[in-house]
């Protein structure tokens, strides 16, 4: 688990953590951008276990990062769990349902795979 994009947390299985920690390695070069992307998915990563009733203890400081409050939402995409505050996933549900017709025209041009 790191901190995520958009005030979130991400989670991911251990393979897909691997692929998504190899991405960053070989994209970050040695830029100060590509070092603060480094640091900011790397030096707050923590591997997550869960308890005897399926619950995990988030450190403080992610916590703080996502605004992490008592009630949470956890949606899964593509490879990885997203921990949000349910307050502001509500938030930014309301803003993507306001331009979720204009992305689709933007990527609906484009070709996707190979």
């Amino acid at each position: 688990m790191t901190k995520g994009v958009d005030r979130c947390l991400f989670a991911f299985p251990p393979e897909e953590w691997a692929a998504f920690k190899a991405n960053i390695k070989a994209n970050a070069d040695l830029s100060a951008k590509g070092r603060q992307l480094s640091r900011m998915f790397f030096s707050m990563a923590f591997e997550a276990t869960l308890d005897r009733q399926g619950r995990v203890l988030i450190p403080t400081k992610l916590g703080q990062y996502a605004g992490l409050s008592r009630d949470v939402t956890i949606a899964g995409v593509d490879d990885r769990l997203e921990i949000w505050d349910t307050e502001e996933w509500d938030r930014y549900l309301t803003g993507a349902d306001e331009s979720f017709a204009e992305i689709v025209e933007e990527f609906a041009g484009r070709e996707f795979g190979g």
